[in-house]
């Protein structure tokens, strides 16, 4: 792979939100999952970062851009920051660059006092806004302007603190950490569109949102989501753009490169025959292979049933166990189910057999305004108020209709 990129043009990775040392979450402590899958799991944030610095080396990129949460925390280990200076080792034996700002969860990072930095690693000062300048590997002036967050969740936008294009570059870059709005309805530095595209850079490698998105094309101006999904609603492949002018046609072109440990997913099943529920274990399978990851995935299904289902059932299902029996037949492909909700419809196939007319009949005479009063009248005395207010409550007897409609359905079962 490494010879088939060249160093002909200016080339250059877009990987925001890293989230180093990132737990994870999400995951119950209670499936019982292989060693080594808990272990990828816990260590996924630093096996994507380590894709991207291959990434960046294999492609013999320019620089790499980081805008923002490289660290999940402004609190980390020396074993993260050992690791951190290794990687970028790495990228200057390849004579490669890096470029990080620090958005909202590693904001009280101190750059001068908190790291050992290769020379090649440039950090973006708080509070104001720096350009750096590279000379690309075919000579192109490349000026990169950022700024880091000096406090969690500044409520300004932080566009006015970027200069204009700098006549001088063949193409100005800018990173930004924030969200696409305004002030009243996000605190994370807020942007619009029409802001960057007035600083007529070339590209804004952006951070902050982890799904992936282009929010123009000309300049272009990205999100490149976070390399590594960090629950279950972070669903699909994650990774970084790798970002070149090789296309000779002027401009910059944009391409998704995964870099992933492992994704998220999540899928549904509906089950119509009740008969068919001795056999719900192989119908996740099936539907958990069907999804044809090419990596391991942690995936969360939601089971739709049509019919109801006795107690003793429900609990065997609804039991982290029975994710251990649907992992055991997926093991091998690395294909792994970490949360199932059951959602049973409220009107079941078995008391659809009941003739709906004479149940109609039974509940309006039951739940008659008056006879249902009479009743409660014979059943308390008048020093029990507080109970008959209850039952006489609109919502108390929703409820006892719903459930007088699941006890008859299932002694019909």
């Amino acid at each position: 792979m490494s010879g088939f990129y060249n160093r002909g043009k200016m080339k250059f990775i877009h990987a925001a939100d890293i989230h180093l040392g990132n737990p994870i979450s999400g995951i119950d402590r209670k499936i019982n999952l292989p060693e080594e899958v808990k272990k990828q799991i816990a260590l996924a944030t630093f096996t994507a970062f380590s894709n991207v610095i291959k990434l960046a080396v294999d492609r013999h990129v320019d620089f790499v851009l980081f805008p923002g949460d490289l660290f999940d925390s402004s609190q980390q280990s020396a074993y993260l920051y050992n690791f951190l200076n290794q990687q970028f080792q790495n990228l200057k034996e390849a004579g490669i660059e890096a470029f990080i700002s620090f958005g909202n969860h590693d904001f009280q990072s101190d750059v001068e006092n908190d790291f050992i930095w290769p020379e090649n690693v440039h950090a973006f000062p708080k509070s104001k806004a720096k350009t750096f300048f590279h000379d690309s590997w075919d000579g192109k002036r490349v000026a990169i302007t950022g700024t880091s967050f000096a406090v969690r969740n500044p409520q300004e936008s932080l566009v006015p603190l970027y200069p204009s294009r700098d006549q001088s570059a063949t193409y100005q870059i800018g990173m930004y950490h924030g969200s696409q709005g305004n002030s009243s309805a996000n605190n994370y530095a807020p942007f619009s569109v029409g802001d960057l595209q007035a600083l007529n850079y070339d590209y804004w490698a952006l951070g902050h949102i982890h799904v992936r998105q282009v929010l123009s094309k000309n300049p272009a101006i990205v999100y490149s989501g976070d390399p590594q999904g960090l629950d279950l609603t972070e669903t699909g492949e994650k990774g970084v753009y790798f970002v070149s002018d090789e296309n000779d046609q002027g401009g910059l072109t944009a391409e998704f490169v995964p870099c992933s440990s492992f994704v998220f997913d999540s899928f549904e099943l509906s089950i119509n025959d009740q008969s068919a529920i001795s056999n719900i274990s192989d119908l996740i399978v099936q539907e958990l292979l069907s999804l044809n990851h090419k990596k391991m995935s942690l995936n969360a299904i939601r089971v739709n049933l049509s019919a109801s289902l006795p107690e003793k059932i429900l609990d065997q299902l609804t039991d982290t166990s029975f994710l251990d029996l649907v992992n055991s037949k997926t093991i091998r492909e690395k294909q792994f189910l970490i949360k199932m909700d059951l959602n049973v419809d409220q009107k079941k196939d078995n008391f659809n057999q009941l003739e709906e007319q004479y149940w109609q009949a039974a509940k309006n005479d039951v739940f008659d305004e008056q006879s249902f009063n009479q009743a409660l009248l014979r059943t308390f005395n008048s020093n029990q108020q507080f109970v008959i207010r209850h039952f006489t409550d609109p919502n108390v007897q929703a409820k006892l209709m719903s459930k007088a409609e699941q006890i008859i359905s299932e002694r019909i079962s």
